[in-house]
């Protein structure tokens, strides 16, 4: 009797899946390479800037240019760019916008773009002083506020030469805020726990969420808050006073009071100077230095394949170095992580940008 074998039909789908594999990292490798050795030159479109920024052409004109640099949603410094980082850090692109405007002979003029909630005190001061370094260079400075320039977005428009708000800018809130939440009730009452908190040091703790807000502790702590927020205040008061000197009005503290204004109010109380749009800016940057018909430019970083792997705009040995440094800064500030850092914040409930400092505290401050 005959015997059969049943036997599969013989294909080449695995030899075909295999190749393909094979392929695709072959060519991940290859662009890997390219873009490690002309990310920024073949495949951006262009050279490589040593600031890994790229200047677009916003408006065309001729005898010099207008610079336009954007600061744009939450001040927080981070992010470190790329398809495998954290973002464009806003901090770094602001001041590097400006040290290539100060830097090129033919750019006349910056008009500062702020679309901003606020955000960090130190990434708003870091701005802020890079302004006042940038205005050394005798290139006047002109701020146009678009929806929103309040708190930290504010603080770095103070010290411009000139600002224009649009006619719907919400700006000021000129003020800080610590913003903490208590559960002591309900850890010992709902719970039925206890806090096991083990400290060296009387106030190491203030601000606990746990805390017995009838406590002397508690009490202690929340004046010591209270006067960190009065000190910062009183700087970011000092920066406007510093910034808008004798423009503004002899009651203009009033309104330093955290609250929001429209651009009407804030041109009365003298913390704007004109309402209008983009080109009234440019306008007044021309009339500034004193030129018509100036060619408008705006600095962004490089997309390129190159900068969107992260290697556009800067080497891999500075990042590694960096990094390193961070982890000693991080090491260095681990004791005073739980406490609130400042921030010239979010409104809240009037925009919902939510700040992103947040500690086991629970407590942010603000303004």
């Amino acid at each position: 009797m005959p015997t059969y074998r049943l036997s599969r039909p013989r294909t080449n789908i695995w030899r075909v899946l295999g190749l393909l594999i094979f392929v695709g990292v072959i060519g991940f490798n290859l662009l890997i390479m390219l873009a490690m050795f002309g990310g920024a030159g073949m495949l951006g479109g262009g050279h490589r800037d040593p600031h890994g920024l790229v200047e677009y052409r916003r408006e065309a004109g001729e005898g010099g240019k207008i610079a336009v640099i954007s600061i744009e949603g939450v001040i927080m410094e981070g992010g470190g760019g790329g398809l495998f980082g954290g973002g464009i850090d806003p901090v770094a692109l602001a001041i590097d916008s400006l040290n290539r405007a100060q830097t090129d002979p033919d750019v006349r003029a910056v008009i500062l773009e702020v679309n901003s909630p606020g955000g960090g005190v130190t990434a708003s001061d870091y701005i802020h002083h890079e302004i006042l370094k940038f205005r050394e260079s005798g290139k006047p400075v002109v701020v146009y506020m678009k929806d929103l320039a309040a708190s930290g977005g504010y603080y770095v428009s103070a010290p411009a030469d000139w600002i224009v708000a649009s006619p719907t800018t919400l700006t000021g809130s000129i003020g800080v805020v610590i913003q903490g939440f208590n559960f002591h009730g309900t850890l010992t009452e709902v719970v039925k726990g206890q806090d096991a908190t083990i400290k060296a040091g009387g106030n190491k703790t203030m601000g606990s969420m746990f805390a017995d807000p009838e406590s002397e502790e508690y009490r202690q702590g929340r004046q010591l808050l209270q006067d960190l927020a009065d000190e910062m205040h009183g700087k970011f008061k000092q920066i406007v006073k510093d910034g808008r000197g004798g423009v503004l009005q002899p009651d203009w503290e009033t309104y330093a009071d955290g609250r929001i204004l429209s651009a009407e109010q804030a041109k009365k109380v003298g913390l704007v100077d004109q309402i209008g749009y983009f080109e009234d800016a440019k306008a007044k940057a021309e009339e500034l230095v004193q030129l018509k018909g100036l060619t408008v430019v705006e600095y962004g970083r490089d997309v390129s394949l190159g900068a969107l792997l992260g290697l556009g705009a800067e080497d891999v040995q500075p990042r590694v170095e960096k990094g390193r440094r961070r982890a000693i800064e991080r090491g260095a500030a681990g004791a005073t992580e739980a406490l609130p850092r400042p921030s010239y914040g979010d409104l809240g409930a009037v925009v919902g940008a939510v700040s992103p400092l947040r500690r086991s505290s629970g407590l942010r401050l603000r303004t």
